[in-house]
């Protein structure tokens, strides 16, 4: 199946009214992960302002991940991957290899993309201390706007 969208010039319609800007907001929505995967994206998914954007369960030979981003700027998004890490080690056990958190940013690319990952293994506990940290920090936000 193919898709094309064309945009559609309306003179009916007052362009004034359009061309100022939006206020966006995040939404969650349903989207098909790999099974193992689920629990971590969801975990992810509870923070406020955080936009999950690609994800693999891993295997035997390749690590698990979660692509995201957040809302805001790029200095926003590198405060909420700090904070997230220090919360992180503060609830899990320092065992060698368990998982990264790591900022990557392409060539061109308006700001980074977080990426988390973990050996398939260790996705349930990992997904279970992100969930712990995101209702924690509901009352105390990981980050600030």
């Amino acid at each position: 199946m193919s898709i094309c969208m064309e945009a559609v010039h309306r003179p009916d319609r007052d362009q004034s009214r359009l061309s100022g800007e939006h206020t966006q907001v995040v939404v969650k929505v349903n989207a098909e992960v790999d099974e193992r995967v689920a629990p971590l994206v969801s975990a992810l998914n509870e923070f406020d302002g955080v936009i999950t954007l690609d994800s693999c369960q891993g295997d035997a030979c390749q690590m698990a991940y979660v692509y995201f981003t957040r809302t805001g700027t790029s200095n926003e998004l590198l405060s909420f991957v700090n904070k997230l890490a220090g919360s992180l080690n503060a609830r899990l056990s320092a065992r060698q290899n368990e998982y990264e958190v790591v900022l990557e940013w392409t060539a061109g690319t308006e700001k980074p993309l977080a990426v988390l990952r973990t050996r398939p293994d260790y996705l349930a506990e990992l997904a279970t201390a992100l969930s712990d940290a995101a209702k924690a920090h509901k009352q105390v936000p990981l980050y600030s706007k």
